[in-house]
């Protein structure tokens, strides 16, 4: 039995999405009938975005009709194809150009196994410059509507990068009075939580290597998504793959989304994806935690084709009501 917990629609915490992604990407995903080492593959195409994790949010979110401006760092003939895809996506692009070409990244499903190998470039290099531009870039997009400004930074960085990018662009939103949201692991993650954004949002594995905390079932994806928000995140959002997710919001009340009802094939951005039908409940008035459950409805829809972020807004509506939402002790 689904148990689902609803809110009445309220004043809409978010009017438009600002989208940050440093390391932007060409994305593929193709299939073979099976990967055989040292043997030539004649893969079938199945997608291709404008890609980089902060991207896949913005096309989600802007599929679900909210607002959206990205502010990527492009780079040569891949960079010009980028930008004109996020325009076709219906996603206003403020890039910030550099030297070089936009990496790309390959995903290659194994119809025998079911599995995806991956492939990733490193990117382009960037220069002192160029960053403080994308950070000039974010604060134009944000004080044109600071208290309506959800700004998402996500996702590797490229080189030349400062270490301290993502903790940098939560500073510049948190300090024109507009709400930040981090995903990134590691010490990017750790750097982040102390300039205290408004929400945390990683996977089980990123949650356990940021708090100590091991792994596991519901339990302990609940503590390590209290220690995220005791580290300074005002709420934590964790993802668990085909299990769901847990939330703990700004009052420190816990809660239970999903599972999907449906496992679909496809699952690479279903966690950009998550946060992208979030943010777009949120800009339609709904609750947060309701908000995470139309979220978690969005991640489902993604992995049911191929394109990261590429969502039918008719799936996610279908896949709704078998949502969970269920509030933890």
């Amino acid at each position: 039995m689904v148990m689902t917990t609803t809110a009445p629609a309220a004043t809409a915490l978010a009017r438009r999405l600002v989208c940050v992604a440093p390391n932007a990407s060409v994305d593929k995903i193709a299939a073979v009938d099976a990967v055989r080492l040292g043997e030539i593959h004649r893969p079938q195409v199945l997608s291709v975005v404008a890609g980089g994790k902060a991207l896949n949010v913005g096309r989600a979110a802007a599929a679900l009709g909210m607002p959206v401006v990205a502010v990527p760092v492009l780079a040569g003939h891949a960079g010009a194809w980028m930008a004109d895809q996020l325009a076709a996506d219906g996603i206003e692009a403020r890039p910030v150009w550099v030297a070089g070409e936009t990496r790309e990244c390959l995903s290659i499903l194994d119809r025998s196994t079911g599995r995806l190998t991956e492939f990733y470039e490193a990117g382009p290099q960037i220069e002192e410059a160029a960053w403080s531009a994308v950070e000039a870039v974010i604060e134009a997009a944000v004080a044109e509507d600071p208290a309506g400004a959800l700004v998402v930074v996500s996702g590797s960085l490229p080189l030349g990068a400062p270490a301290d990018a993502h903790a940098r662009v939560m500073r510049i939103a948190r300090g024109a009075g507009a709400r930040a949201v981090v995903d990134v692991g590691g010490r990017a993650l750790a750097g982040a939580v102390t300039e205290r954004p408004w929400l945390v949002k990683v996977n089980t594995l990123e949650a356990s290597e940021a708090t100590g905390l091991p792994q596991g079932g519901l339990a302990e994806t609940l503590a390590m998504a209290r220690a995220l928000r005791d580290s300074g995140a005002a709420m934590a959002f964790v993802s668990r793959g085909v299990e769901g997710a847990v939330l703990v919001d700004a009052t420190g009340c816990g809660w239970r989304i999903g599972p999907p009802p449906e496992v679909g094939s496809f699952p690479v951005g279903s966690g950009d994806t998550l946060m992208g039908g979030f943010a777009a409940a949120l800009a339609t008035g709904h609750a947060v935690p309701e908000a995470a459950r139309r979220g978690a409805a969005a991640a489902a829809a993604n992995a049911l084709h191929p394109g990261q972020g590429r969502i039918d807004p008719a799936d996610v509506a279908r896949l709704l009501p078998d949502i969970a939402l269920e509030a933890l002790s």
